[in-house]
């Protein structure tokens, strides 16, 4: 079986207004980044999962033309080939593929629910969930452990993290919750590498969350929260928005005096958590103390709106969009500080909003 390269990646960005995915190659030696093609998919195309052997790419659609597209990745020049795509009963703000290869999740935000597909009938054409979880309330992203048996969904209306029991026969189980305070906001969810630790964003603060994982149980005990970045003092705290595709949106200008965070990741050797704000286009960076509180080390400039961000899985590199931005930029990733220092620029589409990336097969 051929081994990933370390020196060259395949890079996938999802461009919502553009309906297509972006393929982009990315050079490690020189870091450049060089678009290789669009792949349609559909209008409103936003989460991406990858496949957990990295060679099926999940793309959802929003709206009303509700689908998952299942595109194979080739080794060597990291193309996609279309192989199905199959109708689906929520609008997904988020998309996970089981680490196991069993299941695929999703969080609908605007349907206040998260559902569960069975991957094979995903991959037969089959939409129809295995299980769909109501009453969750604005959900915004479920993830699950390393080892299939737990997954966790936020809910950003109401201010919690639920987790669930994932069985092997397709059911999710809740077995406890925890509450982050009234006005936290919690967003998308990360791991740190070990899986001993579930960070959780605040949107409306730009903080993070971190809580203690028990491998066995599931069970999350609360630990730090960061302090907000000093670079968005002069923001206040965020609230609840409308679906994208909601005709009624706030006032701009209340907007854009208001915190509003999008994107969490965690460095391959958790030591640094970085954070995109999209009413400054920043992305922070947070390090990992000694103790596991999380400390400020500085922000970077980005594309405007940037709603996803990805690490390369060598730690090496960040890849970066941003909705209002035709552009997709690479920093690298100082191993010491964590700082980023931009790299280079591709031209991209429009509506960028997520980012996937593989290593090249040798």
């Amino acid at each position: 079986m051929s081994q990933p390269n370390p020196e060259r990646f395949f890079v996938y960005v999802a461009n919502s207004k553009d309906g297509d995915i972006g393929v982009f190659h990315l050079d490690a030696r020189h870091g450049a980044l060089t678009p290789q093609a669009r792949v349609a998919a559909q209008d409103n195309v936003m989460p991406m999962a990858l496949s957990p052997d990295r060679r099926r790419l999940y793309a959802a659609t929003r709206g009303a033309d509700k689908r998952i597209n299942d595109y194979v990745i080739d080794a060597q020049s990291g193309s996609l080939a279309p192989r199905v795509q199959t109708p689906i009963e929520s609008s997904l703000a988020y998309l996970c593929a089981e680490p196991q290869g069993r299941f695929l999740l999703g969080a609908s935000y605007g349907e206040h629910r998260v559902s569960l597909y069975g991957a094979k009938d995903l991959e037969d054409g089959r939409g129809a969930p295995l299980q769909v979880i109501g009453g969750i309330e604005h959900a915004h992203a479920v993830i699950v452990s390393a080892d299939g048996r737990f997954a966790y969904a936020s809910s950003l209306g109401s201010d919690r993290v639920l987790a669930f029991a994932l069985e092997d026969v397709g059911r999710l189980v809740e077995i406890g919750a925890v509450d982050l305070g009234a006005g936290f906001g919690p967003r998308h969810l990360r791991f740190s590498p070990n899986g001993d630790v579930l960070y959780v964003l605040s949107e409306f603060r730009a903080t993070v969350a971190a809580f203690a994982r028990d491998a066995a149980t599931g069970k999350l005990t609360a630990l730090h929260v960061s302090p907000r970045a000093p670079v968005l003092a002069h923001l206040n705290d965020g609230f609840a928005r409308p679906s994208p595709t909601d005709p009624v949106q706030p006032d701009p200008a209340v907007l854009a005096k208001l915190v509003w965070a999008a994107d969490l990741h965690v460095s391959p050797d958790g030591r640094f958590v970085y954070v995109s704000e999209r009413t400054t286009s920043q992305i922070v960076t947070l390090r990992v103390s000694q103790d596991g509180a999380l400390e400020y080390v500085g922000a970077s400039a980005t594309e405007t709106q940037p709603r996803g961000f990805r690490i390369d899985p060598t730690g090496r590199f960040l890849v970066a969009c941003g909705e209002k931005s035709r552009h997709v930029s690479v920093y690298t990733i100082d191993a010491a500080s964590g700082a980023l220092t931009l790299l280079s620029r591709g031209e991209g589409g429009n509506g960028a909003n997520w980012v996937e990336i593989v290593a090249a097969r040798a």
